[in-house]
């Protein structure tokens, strides 16, 4: 019997295109108070907002930085799912096997195993945060939330973009990124953006891409001897933009634009000139399926409709 209840409610969930309808009753003042939010990110402020004092404390900030990093979190839910409105039917499966069935570390066995052997890195990013294992390692959220493989309700979800978003931010902070708008002088120069629509906030606009890309963002970038490429500080004098000559596309939009016909070359690996730091870069790196600036204005056009969360610290 056990068998036909765990099947009928994969049918659910595949019929209703998510696999995180758990934990979505919220108390109908709390969805008055929050009406800008979407329904199934609910159960993620309420969370926040009948804790705040403790997340200010949790998180290491502000009630300001609270309310901006809860606003940058929903936004992050709404790029990557749709706010749990698009979910891929094998993320529903791999949920339901995690979740229901206990297969969580057999999947686990599998994806590693297949890894090894092809020499390739294979994992899962599931839920509506879209959250792989890995990031749930990394940002200890088995302490802060509970097991990974019950992790894909909208609370756990949100609270897992949330914890990740709090520690890059902090740690960008800490390494000298400022909190003023984001820049990229090259694709300015060329034509290919007039600027970059993001928060506002140049180390923000990082944490944000981050949750896709990881802490290595989390850097201020300096000048190199090619003035089509910026590196990283943090990696040293030298810096290689690409891996080989077969990652390189000599026919970039970028490249498209110069007429220097020795800066379309393959760059080769690049001398970083570390002591000339370009204020509030931020980089075009491609992520999967999308450019970082993108993404990153996606984010900062949803959060611009969620005002009602500047009452998160009232009652």
């Amino acid at each position: 019997m056990q068998h036909l209840t765990n099947f009928s409610r994969f049918t659910f969930l595949l019929e209703n295109s998510s696999g995180t309808e758990k934990g979505n009753s919220v108390n109908s003042a709390y969805e008055k108070r929050f009406s800008c939010i979407p329904k199934k990110v609910l159960p993620f402020v309420v969370s926040v907002a009948k804790d705040v004092e403790g997340f200010k404390q949790k998180l290491g900030v502000d009630l300001p930085t609270l309310i901006l990093l809860t606003k940058a979190t929903v936004g992050i839910l709404g790029r990557e799912t749709q706010f749990g409105n698009y979910t891929e039917k094998t993320d529903i499966a791999s949920e339901f096997a995690r979740d229901e069935l206990n297969l969580g570390p057999l999947i686990d066995w599998g994806l590693k195993t297949f890894s090894t052997k092809t020499g390739k890195k294979f994992t899962q990013s599931l839920g509506m945060g879209q959250i792989t294992p890995e990031f749930w390692s990394r940002h200890n959220l088995e302490k802060k939330i509970g097991s990974y493989n019950e992790s894909f309700d909208d609370k756990s979800q949100g609270l897992a973009v949330l914890y990740g978003l709090a520690d890059r931010y902090k740690l960008g902070l800490q390494k000298g990124l400022k909190k003023q708008p984001s820049v990229n002088p090259v694709l300015q120069k060329y034509g290919l953006i007039t600027g970059i629509n993001g928060t506002g906030n140049n180390v923000l606009d990082l944490a944000i891409v981050g949750h896709n890309m990881g802490e290595k963002i989390m850097t201020l970038w300096c000048k190199t001897n090619h003035p089509l490429y910026a590196a990283p500080k943090e990696g040293g004098s030298k810096y290689s933009p690409f891996q080989n000559k077969e990652s390189f596309n000599p026919k970039s939009k970028l490249l498209a634009k110069i007429q220097d016909p020795s800066l379309k070359k393959f760059p080769g690996e690049l001398t970083v000139k570390l002591d000339e730091v370009i204020p509030n870069f931020f980089p075009n790196l491609k992520g999967p399926g999308h450019t970082a600036i993108g993404y990153v204005e996606d984010v900062a056009k949803y959060m611009k409709q969620f005002s009602c969360l500047d009452s998160l610290g009232t009652k």
